[in-house]
């Protein structure tokens, strides 16, 4: 249409009016949504719980791999251990921060269960520059480090991301786009908090237990859940009176309940005699 025959858009109060009160709407139930969506998601996992951790599956194949001291391990080794799973990448430890710093907290609380063990998947292998030296930098940094403690990598990046994403459920590594920021909390972080550029890989922050017969019992999102937490108290800044709300404070302390879920699962499976009963 040319310029000319352009004619200025009719204005319609009602419709204006319609709109802002829309846009009202959609702020008072931002606390709301954030509730309900954070109810919705315990209430799936109580029910997936129930009086037990559920079995997710069973890992069928078995990995070899090199750990950080250069030492080759294989995954048969961990039968009749508990031990826990996360995916890592070493040159974006502080966007997997979350889950990180709860198998710190995990190392200092099993610190005296032998039969408890860490695993920490790169999901770069020797072929893309990450070899035992570059895990072994990555171990002392964060202090995770030790006998139990295994930081794994192979010379095959897509055979260990095929593991890590087929066996151990710990989801999918794609690559980003340029230009994304991405906001780093953390102690991990080389830079000052504040937004930064994101690394090169894309990939869930997730921690799997694995009980003694190779099952993977359940899989835990710290970073989900530190999201939810961190926008119910934003959330509670603007409104405070959302505090008298019916379950906010469980959305208030969603890493906590996290954690205790965790921990009431990993005792279970401690405890058990075969999987699932602990008769």
């Amino acid at each position: 249409m040319p310029v000319k025959d352009l004619e200025p858009a009719e204005i319609n109060p009602a419709q204006l009016r319609k709109t802002a009160w829309k846009l009202v709407l959609v702020m008072i139930l931002g606390a709301a949504g954030i509730l309900v969506a954070y109810k919705m998601k315990q209430s799936q996992k109580a029910e997936e719980n129930r009086d037990r951790p559920p079995v997710v599956t069973k890992i069928k194949k078995m990995l070899k791999a090199k750990n950080q001291q250069g030492k080759l391990v294989n995954m048969y080794d961990l039968e009749g251990k508990i031990w826990f799973a996360v995916p890592v990448c070493v040159s974006q430890l502080d966007e997997n921060e979350p889950a990180l710093t709860m198998m710190q907290e995990l190392q200092k609380h099993y610190a005296e269960n032998d039969e408890v063990h860490l695993v920490l998947f790169s999901i770069e292998g020797v072929d893309q520059g990450v070899g035992s030296e570059q895990l072994a930098e990555a171990a002392q940094k964060l202090g995770l480090t030790g006998p139990r403690t295994w930081w794994l990598t192979t010379g095959d990046t897509a055979k260990q991301r095929g593991f890590i994403k087929d066996q151990m459920r710990l989801g999918l590594v794609t690559e980003r786009g340029a230009g994304i920021k991405f906001w780093f909390p953390s102690a991990f972080s080389n830079l000052s908090v504040g937004y930064g550029d994101v690394g090169k890989y894309k990939f869930p922050s997730l921690i799997a237990l694995i009980d003694r017969e190779m099952h993977l019992r359940q899989r835990y999102d710290f970073k989900e859940v530190r999201d939810f937490q961190e926008k119910a108290k934003a959330e509670l800044k603007k409104r405070p009176s959302l505090i008298d709300e019916e379950g906010f404070d469980k959305v208030l302390f969603a890493v906590d309940e996290l954690k205790k879920t965790l921990y009431a699962n990993t005792e279970f499976i401690i405890k058990e005699t075969r999987t699932g009963s602990q008769e």
